[in-house]
């Protein structure tokens, strides 16, 4: 039996994470202490839901950087990424050099951990 080496595309999470943003949400969603969905009920051993989003989304999505990265993906994060990025009324994002993009998707999972 041959041994053969899987190779995958490094995921955001091993490249770059924003967690100095993504602190300050988590830290603003702890102190809130009324009208927000987790004080229903006093949990004992509360999580960091701002941070767990951003990890979640760090792990699971490819670093469009990356050489292996599917194309299929980087396209397709291209065009989400366009759609939001206008919906926000930001400046235009230059999203085909692949760092832009990266950097897109660290920008929007740091959004995505906030939810107030």
């Amino acid at each position: 039996m041959s041994s053969q080496t899987l190779t995958y595309p490094k995921r955001l999470i091993e490249v770059d994470l924003p967690i100095k943003k993504i602190s300050e949400h988590a830290r603003r969603e702890k102190s809130i202490r009324h009208g927000h969905i987790s004080t229903l009920h006093v949990w004992w051993a509360r999580r960091p839901l701002a941070a767990c989003r951003a990890v979640i989304c760090a792990s699971l999505w490819p670093d469009p950087a990356d050489p292996l990265c599917p194309n299929e993906f980087i396209e397709t994060a291209r065009k989400v990424m366009d759609r939001f990025w206008n919906q926000q009324k930001v400046e235009k994002r230059d999203l085909k050099d692949p760092i832009k993009l990266r950097l897109a998707l660290l920008d929007f999972i740091t959004e995505f951990a906030n939810w107030d």
